[in-house]
């Protein structure tokens, strides 16, 4: 191959690179800044590596999949799964459907249609509340299987639908604390991942049956957790390895600060250890000699508008296609074109943390597997109510 043409591949590539970058127009319509991400703190101390969760005992594999959160109650678990199913696990073992907010649907690239229940707690009257990312927040009587809905997805907060709701957690006077992880659906977060923070933590008041909002700009909003007496409030930053503390009352009610930083790992959700401080699953690992991909990214605000912007005009296509012929094939692709799925295939066997806080964010120990048994991790504490 002579240089010249070497040299008009060059030139082409350099075009088409600017084209995708430059052209305005191109979806997503989302802003690309540089931004910061403390590294992770040193796996020493408190924090060294061992193989407690190697222990790990396996319950009912392979009867489900994607149980998120957990709940229990008169000795029965309650979680939700892939599919949009709410599910109660009775003493004897026996699996039963007690509620779904979606619709039938062939497969989880369906999942806009079938819902994808997340987080769950048992209110003061023993009624389950659950968050499902594209439906909204339901009370549920377990007893009777009857579902109400609190909060729809579709209402309009503060000028904008709350597109992936995740967890949440219920203050004793019924008050619901709840994350909406992104402004796209959970099925493109990956475009909050490589793009602009824009999760929230919301509050719902039972009383007035509204829902406002008490943090912005949060880089996917996942777990949330009150303190012990309830006056502050965690949210976890996936993206950018961090807890979030809001204050609820006292001199600083209204206001914000970092619990803790650097964590070695993408925390997702958050529960107390019923001792005042704080249990926190890191689903993936995030190390010195092991980074994620939000650590090499940040600092380069044209790399991920470039492979967003690839990633989405391959997902409008596909959509088109789908609109015109709706099959499997299109389907599945548009599901995972954007989704965190295939991003967490590649996670190294090696996986998953267990951090505990005290009521100050200062660590106490941490739990690690050696051996892989345990990847994507996600903590409840099971109390009875």
């Amino acid at each position: 191959m002579g240089i010249s043409v070497v040299f008009r591949i060059a030139i082409d590539i350099l075009v088409v690179t600017a084209i995708i970058l430059f052209l305005p127009g191109i979806p997503p319509r989302v802003k690309f800044e540089p931004y910061d991400i403390t590294p992770p703190l040193s796996l020493e101390g408190p924090l060294s590596q061992n193989a407690k969760l190697d222990l790990a005992e396996f319950l009912y594999e392979g009867k489900f999949t994607g149980p998120e959160s957990i709940a229990t109650r008169k000795g029965e678990i309650y979680t939700g799964l892939i599919g949009g199913d709410i599910v109660r696990i009775k003493r004897n073992g026996e699996i039963q459907v007690i509620a779904r907010f979606g619709k039938r649907c062939e497969g989880k690239w369906q999942e806009s249609i079938c819902g994808r229940p997340l987080g769950m707690r048992f209110d003061s009257n023993g009624k389950l509340v659950v968050s499902d990312a594209y439906y909204g927040i339901y009370r549920v009587d377990v007893d009777t299987e009857v579902v109400e809905e609190l909060v729809s997805s579709k209402d309009v907060v503060d000028g904008r639908p709350m597109m992936t709701l995740n967890d949440l957690d219920i203050a004793k006077d019924g008050t619901i604390y709840f994350s909406d992880s992104s402004h796209v659906s959970l099925q493109n977060s990956m475009i909050e991942f490589l793009g602009e923070p824009t999760g929230r933590l919301l509050k719902y008041d039972p009383k007035t049956k509204k829902v406002s909002v008490l943090l912005r700009n949060i880089h996917f909003a996942n777990g949330v957790q009150l303190s012990k007496n309830e006056d502050f409030v965690l949210v976890s930053e996936t993206c950018r390895s961090r807890l979030i503390r809001y204050h609820l009352r006292g001199d600083k009610m209204g206001e914000n600060d970092t619990f803790i930083d650097g964590l070695p790992g993408a925390p997702d959700n958050i529960r107390s250890d019923e001792n005042g401080g704080f249990l926190i699953a890191l689903s993936v690992p995030r190390t010195e000699k092991q980074v994620l991909f939000m650590d090499i990214l940040s600092s380069y605000p044209l790399t991920r508008k470039f492979i967003l912007r690839i990633t989405t005009v391959i997902h409008s296509t596909i959509s088109f296609f789908d609109s015109i012929f709706p099959n499997e094939y299109t389907g599945r692709a548009k599901y995972y074109i954007n989704h965190l799925e295939p991003a967490a295939s590649i996670i190294p066997d090696k996986a998953s943390i267990i951090v505990q806080l005290d009521g100050n964010g200062r660590i106490k120990t941490s739990l690690h597997n050696s051996v892989g048994r345990v990847r994507i991790l996600i903590i409840n504490i099971l109390c009875d109510v």
